[in-house]
């Protein structure tokens, strides 16, 4: 039985940002069982931006326009505009008071389609969109290119202290068993950014300023990496 570390002040001070970034694979289904859920509170809208994705949304469809208006940067003629140029990078949803359409059926949620054409072709984006109380955490969702990055496999041949990094990979699995970080958020992916620069032989203190994470984490995940060795 492994030893309670507790992570939540660590987690909870690494997580307070204004933007939320989502790995490719996670947003097309194909790297988790449930589509990323998006919730509208009052007063708030929520951006999804395929910028760093590289890609180009061609078609949007939000299955219940009941509850949430869309828009974006671009022109797209479903939204029944007339376009010299389809495309648009950025989609933009706002929470409305709900509209009572006989159409359709009463409902708090919808499903929110994106078509997207990158140098990889074309994929589909899902999202479950839902109505919220609570004030938001982050007001842009970022679709990123998918991280591949293999913990058994990785060699840090370029760092002098192999043991405290393979300890930290050890502790980062022990964070995922427990649902500690939700694979989904985006300190997930800044902790998998900073592991990808160490693997190119970055050191530590320079990985982790630049994918944003604070050498307290990576401390507390190198002491939990270690209960588990023991």
């Amino acid at each position: 039985m492994l030893p309670l570390i507790n992570l939540s002040p660590v987690i909870a001070s690494e997580t307070k940002q204004s933007v939320k970034q989502i790995p490719q694979g996670i947003a097309t289904g194909h790297n988790s069982q449930n589509i990323p859920k998006i919730e509208l509170s009052p007063g708030y809208g929520v951006n999804i931006s395929f910028i760093k994705s590289g890609e180009i949304v061609e078609k949007v469809w939000l299955d219940n326009p009941a509850i949430a208006t869309l828009d974006v940067d671009g022109c797209l003629s479903a939204q029944g505009r007339e376009c010299n140029q389809e495309g648009a990078t950025v989609i933009h949803l706002r929470r409305i008071k709900p509209l009572k359409i006989t159409q359709l059926p009463n409902s708090s949620t919808s499903l929110l389609t994106a078509i997207a054409k990158g140098k990889s072709g074309r994929k589909v984006y899902l999202f479950q969109v839902a109505m919220g109380d609570e004030t938001p955490n982050y007001h842009t969702l970022e679709i990123i290119p998918d991280i591949k990055i293999n913990p058994e496999t990785t060699q840090f041949s370029n760092i002098k202290n192999n043991q405290e990094l393979q300890q930290i990979i050890k502790g980062l699995k022990i964070v995922n068993t427990r649902e500690l970080i939700n694979r989904e958020s985006r300190l997930w992916s800044r902790i998998e950014n900073f592991l990808i620069k160490i693997r190119m032989g970055e050191s530590v203190n320079s990985a982790a300023r630049k994918s944003g994470i604070s050498i307290r984490l990576v401390n507390r995940l190198i002491e939990l990496g270690s209960k588990y060795n023991s």
